[in-house]
């Protein structure tokens, strides 16, 4: 067995059918969530996450990842940041059959100042472990079972009137090939397995009113099980794929009292889905120049709410509190009968043109819808959003242009040995989106009965337009530069007004410098940040969401500077200041760890200084 195929096996996913009409591809326009998952081929240069500081500083360069991805067994990170701590332990190892990947880290988030020196209540502790086992016992069978638990406590929302006391993820995946790797002639059959446990309450971590006090609690299992097929017969690709999805979600509102805890409303009345989807993808080649693939993808969803109907009884009135079906038939005017059936269907075409090994451009022309997500179609939370369970699904039409282009002498970024490296590209994305799933306030809209102001969603027709570009210069050797843009426009044709949370336009500068000397090799980097005033937002909760703050929609410019030395590709240290300035500002794009629809400003952090160790064994 080779050592490169198996250094292949442990950093990269088992290669699956390309879905290029995947659903997935269209995400809500605001969604709440969890913070991602700390996967192994990050744990090691990971910059612990603020959803109130959105800089990209995983993509700084430092020649520590050198010392972070090599193939060395045991690598050892631990990291301060501000007063916030971070620290992970990797361990790898492979033979001719097998290999293995453990990883530990955690995470101690705590309070920071903002630029005006004022005390932000945030923080978090984190504990991550994951597990890869593989078997390859030759080159045309594949069998891997990764494993990741995270645990999350005490994840303070300054933005929310609610905090995530307690989040637990358990994902489980197996996955196997048989066939050939590079997908020619090849099966793959996977399963995966995702658990989450969640509390949040408004007392535990905070300051609360004793007569006041509620906790929600939220159980998911999700399983999902396919099959795919890929084969080549001569200038043709094609990939298929069967799979089947079952979903439980509940979650259940209670009040803390002296004497018991009162169970008063359910945010997912016991929610079961099964999703069946079936895609193909086929792909022509007509020379090396030229390609066309065509991707169709259709869903079937079956939802069902169990508990819709339940009678919750209020021991206070002796009465009962509303629920499910009362709320929808109150807000809506549903008669919903316990269950909702939808069938999509999905379609893309795509041409791509690569005259030569530096230059690939492409061009998309699709209809992708996706389903509403279960906090979009079924909650049913009395003083919190009561969502639509006939929502219809989005339906996204959109052309998108892309193009990457370089010159011979730009091997990667700050790898250019000889003369002028260069890479430029980027891609316009023109959306025009029937039934945009949007939360909304109840006003006597089109199909909805009341006028209260309350949370709900609906349908409206969207514009939607992204462009994005980039350029990357390595020059004089050891000097490399970077440029981003980002412009973004939401344009709400329903109701006349634009969308909310649409990132305002952003550009990111970074400049660095990497060279060697006798003890190994260092580099020197600082990044600007600017980002524009947002005048189009959704800042009114009389006439609209009103998620939007206008002390958010200002404009800003922030510096970082950083640095890294690596001692021969064994030990490592990283420095930096992020926001050395000290700027006070925040975020437009409001946090996402809970559903906060009416959050509060929560600044950015001011000037931080951190200090990283890396260490390979």
């Amino acid at each position: 067995m080779h050592k490169q195929y198996l250094v292949i096996c442990i950093f990269a996913n088992i290669l699956l059918a390309q879905n290029l009409a995947i659903s997935s591809q269209i995400e809500p326009l605001k969604s709440f969530n969890p913070p991602n998952l700390i996967t192994p081929n990050i744990a090691q240069s990971y910059f612990f996450e603020n959803q109130f500081d959105l800089a990209n500083r995983q993509n700084y360069y430092f020649v520590t990842d050198n010392i972070d991805n090599s193939m060395d067994k045991f690598h050892i990170t631990s990291g301060i940041y501000g007063k916030s701590f971070y620290n992970s332990v990797l361990f790898k190892y492979r033979d001719s059959n097998y290999y293995t990947i453990l990883n530990l880290n955690h995470t101690k988030a705590n309070k920071y100042k903002d630029g005006n020196g004022n005390k932000v209540n945030f923080g978090y502790e984190r504990f991550n472990q994951s597990l890869i086992l593989g078997f390859v016992p030759n080159e045309n069978l594949e069998a891997r079972l990764t494993v990741l638990h995270d645990d999350i406590d005490d994840d303070k929302q300054p933005e929310h009137k609610m905090d995530p006391v307690n989040t637990d993820r358990i994902v489980v995946k197996v996955d196997t090939r048989i066939g050939k790797e590079d997908l020619s002639n090849t099966l793959n059959l996977n399963f995966k397995y995702i658990n989450l446990d969640r509390t949040a309450n408004n007392f535990e971590i905070r300051n609360y009113n004793p007569n006041k006090m509620v906790f929600l609690d939220l159980k998911r299992n999700l399983y999902n099980i396919s099959a795919s097929y890929d084969i080549d017969f001569k200038n043709f690709h094609n990939s298929f794929n069967l799979s089947y999805e079952k979903d439980k979600h509940e979650g259940k509102r209670y009040k803390k009292t002296p004497l018991k805890d009162i169970f008063n409303a359910y945010r997912f009345a016991n929610v079961d889905q099964d999703t069946y989807s079936l895609f193909n993808t086929l792909s022509y080649n007509f020379n090396e120049l030229n390609k066309i693939s065509l991707g169709l993808e259709y869903i079937y969803n079956n939802a069902k709410v169990k508990k819709f109907n339940e009678r919750i009884p209020n021991p206070m009135m002796m009465s009962y509190f509303p629920n499910a079906k009362m709320l929808w038939k109150k807000y809506y005017d549903i008669n919903f009968d316990g269950s909702k059936k939808t069938n999509l269907f999905n379609a893309k075409l795509q041409y791509e043109y690569t005259p030569n090994d530096l230059q690939k451009y492409s061009i998309e022309i699709a209809r992708v819808a996706r389903l509403p997500i279960n906090p979009e179609r079924f909650s049913s939370l009395v003083g919190g959003v009561v969502s639509n369970p006939n929502l219809k699904a989005e339906k996204h039409n959109f052309i998108k242009f892309s193009f990457d282009i370089k010159n011979e002498n730009y091997k990667g970024y700050l790898n250019s040995f000889t003369g002028l490296g260069l890479n430029f590209g980027g891609s316009i994305k023109l959306s025009d989106v029937e039934d945009l799933i949007i939360y909304d306030r109840a006003r006597g809209q089109k199909g909805i009965m009341v006028s209260d102001n309350s949370l709900i969603t609906r349908n409206v027709d969207v514009k939607i337009y992204s462009i994005n570009s980039y350029l990357n210069i390595n020059f004089l050797k050891n000097f490399g530069a970077k440029i981003d843009l980002q412009y973004n426009y939401g344009e709400n044709d329903t109701d006349n007004r634009a969308l909310y949370q649409i990132r305002p336009f952003e550009a990111n500068l970074n400049l660095d410098y990497k060279d060697y000397a006798t003890f190994g090799s260092y580099n020197l980097g600082a990044a600007l940040r600017y980002v524009a005033k947002q005048n189009r937002g959704d800042f009114d909760k009389t006439k609209g969401l009103g998620i939007d703050l206008e002390e958010a929609a200002k404009s800003f410019t922030t510096l970082d500077i950083y640095g890294g030395i690596n001692l021969k590709d064994d030990f490592g240290i990283r420095v930096g200041v992020n926001n050395i300035f000290d700027k006070k500002y925040a975020e437009f794009i409001s946090g996402n760890h809970v559903q906060a629809l009416s959050p509060n400003l929560v600044n950015a952090p001011g000037r931080t200084f951190y200090l990283s160790f890396h260490k390979k064994f």
